[in-house]
């Protein structure tokens, strides 16, 4: 059994969303969330997808909301990598500001 070390900022929905990814070459919010063990709107999913993604964890296609698990966000499922010793994600708010100057 893997024990993994969640960070402080992290939620539930963050390890599942990182489960899926690890069992799928690449996803999509709108496959998460009809998953049994998700109990969130695909809204809610885009939103940890960006801190996930700000915290390096995944990479996201912003043209198709494509997702895949990026190699620290393996190596945090395998039980190998302390996330909170890494930089926090920001806020999504702050995230979304960046995106919206950028497109």
């Amino acid at each position: 059994m893997t024990i993994r070390r969640n960070a402080s900022w992290q939620e539930r929905l963050d390890e599942r969303i990182l489960e899926h990814l690890a069992e799928n070459t690449h996803s999509y919010p709108e496959f998460i969330v009809l998953e049994s063990c998700v109990s969130a709107t695909e809204a809610q999913v885009r939103d940890r997808c960006k801190r996930l993604a700000d915290a390096e964890l995944i990479h996201i296609d912003l043209n198709d909301w494509r997702l895949e698990l990026d190699g620290l966000g393996q190596r945090y499922l395998d039980g190998e990598a302390d996330v909170d010793l890494y930089p926090h994600p920001r806020s999504v708010k702050n995230i979304d500001e960046e995106l919206s100057g950028i497109q």
